[in-house]
């Protein structure tokens, strides 16, 4: 007669597979630890903080006639452009920095999670986020907030109330993060009229269970014929260089079995894209 051992009303052979499943979990956590970490370390690279270094040598040579210098001499003179662009790029690499750190915590704060819930495996039953949307459309906003802020444009939030729900954050952040990075490129296209990002989180109107995303701008616009295909992993034309990663976007969105699509009334006349995600609503917050 053979007799299972069970604890706390799972069985051994349930706490072996749920053990193996943090095991492996755990394993994607560290590698994409080591992707994000890696990342973090190339854009540093491309820091380029020595070109500073050398510019307060040249304007230190000169700190006797700067004027001239920054206006008659041939290499002074590009001096003033060298550092606009030198800044446009230093942001946007801080940016981008700052965006992979918030994943880095992200992806540290799962390891923690699943190193807590090796220990009692019986009670793991998947990894799953309880988030606020609104809580994650701020959260995403904030590295850019200082770039808008520069640029002068008006952020509006738009927030309706629609409960917590249960899903994997990451990809969401990463998804609004695109869309919000698009929304400056293509806002910044645009030069000589005030500009405004807004933000919206609303209860899918036609979708029950859903919710939905949207990120607005007054920005540069999008092609009618363009505006499926601007989630090709080749954008076409000149919209490669405005709609970075919206390819990657759309995957992710597609893993949590929702839709991005985009909308615009044309060239200069700014772009909606809305994130429709199925919500798993914790017990009692329906």
């Amino acid at each position: 007669m053979t007799t299972q051992t069970e604890t706390s009303g799972v069985s051994d052979g349930q706490m072996g597979a749920e053990g193996e499943s943090v095991f492996h979990r755990m394993r994607n956590v560290l590698n994409s630890i080591h992707v994000s970490a890696g990342l973090i370390n190339h854009r540093l690279r491309e820091f380029h903080v020595d070109d500073v270094g050398r510019v307060a040598d040249m304007l230190e040579a000169h700190s006797h006639d700067y004027g001239w210098y920054l206006t008659q001499d041939s290499k002074g003179k590009k001096i003033p452009h060298f550092l606009g662009q030198l800044s446009q790029e230093l942001t946007h690499n801080h940016l981008d920095t700052l965006t992979e750190l918030t994943t880095l915590n992200y992806y540290l704060e799962q390891l923690e999670y699943f190193l807590t819930a090796g220990q009692t495996p019986h009670r793991v039953g998947g990894f799953k986020d309880t988030i606020q949307f609104a809580t994650v459309m701020d959260e995403a906003l904030a590295p850019h907030q200082g770039e808008l802020d520069r640029m002068g444009v008006q952020v509006c939030r738009e927030y309706q109330m629609v409960g917590e729900g249960i899903l994997e954050v990451s990809k969401l952040l990463r998804i609004v993060v695109n869309l919000i990075r698009n929304a400056i490129n293509g806002m910044r296209e645009i030069t000589g009229r005030a500009h405004r990002l807004t933000l919206y989180v609303m209860p899918c109107p036609d979708r029950e269970g859903f919710v939905r995303l949207q990120v607005a701008d007054t920005g540069s616009g999008i092609p009618m014929d363009c505006l499926t295909r601007v989630f090709s992993p080749q954008a076409p034309g000149e919209q490669s260089a405005l709609l970075p990663n919206l390819h990657a976007s759309a995957v992710a969105a597609k893993e949590l079995a929702g839709s991005l699509r985009a909308w615009s009334d044309g060239p200069k006349q700014g772009a909606i894209f809305t994130l429709d995600l199925p919500v798993i609503y914790m017990e009692g917050k329906r």
